[in-house]
C-alpha cells in the first residue's frame, strides 16, 4: 500500500477549497491530480541528480486553473474538440449549445468539465484517485443527467492510467480526454519545436478556416502531417501548408486505426535531448496534436514561469471533433443505461 499526500489547493472565488493529491511509485516518481477540473498538475520524473523533472504545464494554485483559458491537465467533457455551429441532431432532436470557439461550441462549452470541482476517492492501495461528478440534463445545453468518473493511477512500471466514464439517463453525445500540456525537457523547458513525435496515423482530419473539421479525411504521406516515422516539430511547422496556416501550427486529429475499444500505441514523444521518452496508448478512434500555439507568457504557470509559444503539446486521445456533426465520423454517442468507457495509458522512460 503506498501514501497518497492530501493537501489545500486554495480556494475557489465561491469560497469552496480545492485539494491536491500526490501519487508515488517505487521508482521515486510522482504525479500530483487536483479535484478542480479532474485535472493533471504535475508529473515529476527523479533524475540522476537526485532532483525530479516536472514535465507538466500547470499552475500552483487551484486559482489558476478556475481563471485559464488553457485547459491545462483537465479532464474535458461534454466534447473534447469542437461542435460545428454550437448544434446537434440526436434522435431526430436538435440541440443548441453556447459557442465559445468562432461560431462553434469546444471542450463543452462556456462551462465544461474543466471549470467543475469534483469529489475525490483516494485508493491506496491501487495507487488512484477516481474524481466523480455529476453533471445535469441541459446544462450548457446537452442532454441527459451524466454520472462522470476521472481517475489517475501511477503503476510501478512508470505509467499513468487515465480512466474516463459515464453513465446517462437519455441519450446523449460524450467524448471525454485528459488535455495535459507535456514538456519533456521540464514543464519550465521552452519550445517544444526539438522534440520528436511518431504518430501512429496515415490520415488526418482537414480544417475549415474556423479551425473546426470539415468532414474531410486527408492522407499525410507527402505533406507535413507525417508523423509515422520520428520527426522533429518544428521541422515542418513553419511550412506554407494551407493546414498549417489556418490553425498556426499543429491542431488536428489523426485518425488511429485498429480495433474498436482495443487499447493501441497512438503516439511517441522524446524530449530534445532523448533523454526522456513518452509513449501513450488509447481505445478511441482519434488522437488529438496540438503544438501550443496559442500559449503567448501572459499567464503565470508554476514558479512564476511565464509558458511562451509553443511552451507545451497537448495529445489527446478522444473521439474525431465535430463527430455529431459528421456522419461518415465515428459515432460518439452514449445510450441511456449503457456505460462509456476511455482508457489512456502514458508510459515514461526516463536516463
Amino acid at each position: 500500500m503506498k501514501d497518497i499526500k492530501v493537501e489545500s489547493f486554495g480556494k475557489l472565488a465561491g469560497g469552496q477549497e480545492a485539494f491536491l493529491y500526490t501519487m508515488t511509485n517505487k521508482n521515486g516518481m510522482r504525479i500530483k491530480v487536483t479535484d478542480f477540473g479532474a485535472a493533471a498538475e504535475a508529473v515529476l520524473l527523479p533524475q540522476r541528480s537526485g532532483k525530479h523533472r516536472d514535465v507538466l504545464l500547470g499552475f500552483d494554485s487551484a486559482a489558476g486553473y478556475e481563471n485559464t483559458g488553457l485547459y491545462l491537465g483537465a479532464t474535458i467533457g461534454r466534447y473534447a474538440g469542437q461542435i460545428r455551429g454550437g448544434s446537434f441532431w440526436l434522435n431526430g432532436e436538435q440541440y443548441h449549445l453556447p459557442v465559445n470557439d468562432h461560431e462553434n461550441t469546444l471542450h463543452g462549452g462556456a462551462r465544461g468539465f474543466d471549470k467543475h470541482c469534483f469529489t475525490a476517492v483516494p485508493d491506496e492501495e491501487d495507487n488512484r484517485v477516481a474524481f466523480h461528478a455529476f453533471m445535469e440534463d441541459g446544462e450548457e445545453g446537452f442532454p441527459g443527467n451524466l454520472e462522470v468518473e476521472s481517475s489517475y493511477e501511477l503503476t510501478d512500471d512508470d505509467e499513468i492510467i487515465m480512466v474516463h466514464t459515464a453513465r446517462t439517463d437519455k441519450d446523449t453525445v460524450l467524448n471525454m480526454t485528459n488535455h495535459s500540456y507535456y514538456n519533456l525537457d521540464g514543464h519550465t523547458g521552452g519550445s517544444i519545436e526539438d522534440h520528436r513525435l511518431k504518430i501512429y496515423s496515415d490520415q488526418f482530419l482537414e480544417l475549415a478556416g474556423d479551425c473546426c473539421p470539415n468532414g474531410n479525411v486527408l492522407a499525410t504521406a507527402g505533406t507535413p502531417m507525417d508523423f509515422q516515422d520520428m520527426t522533429r516539430i518544428g521541422e515542418r511547422i513553419g511550412q506554407p501548408y494551407p493546414q498549417l496556416i489556418i490553425s498556426g501550427g499543429y491542431d488536428h486529429n489523426w485518425n488511429i486505426t485498429g480495433p474498436a475499444g482495443q487499447l493501441k500505441k497512438v503516439a511517441e514523444l522524446e524530449s530534445s535531448r532523448g533523454d526522456v521518452r513518452m509513449e501513450m496508448f488509447s481505445d478511441l478512434p482519434g488522437l488529438q496534436f496540438y503544438s501550443g500555439n496559442y500559449l503567448d507568457g501572459s499567464e503565470k504557470g508554476k514558479e512564476g514561469c511565464a509558458y511562451n509559444f509553443r511552451g507545451g503539446l497537448c495529445l489527446e486521445p478522444q473521439y474525431y471533433p465535430a463527430a455529431p456533426n459528421y456522419r461518415q465520423f465515428p459515432p460518439a454517442v452514449l445510450r441511456k443505461n449503457e456505460t462509456y468507457r476511455h482508457t489512456i495509458k502514458v508510459k515514461f522512460t526516463y536516463d
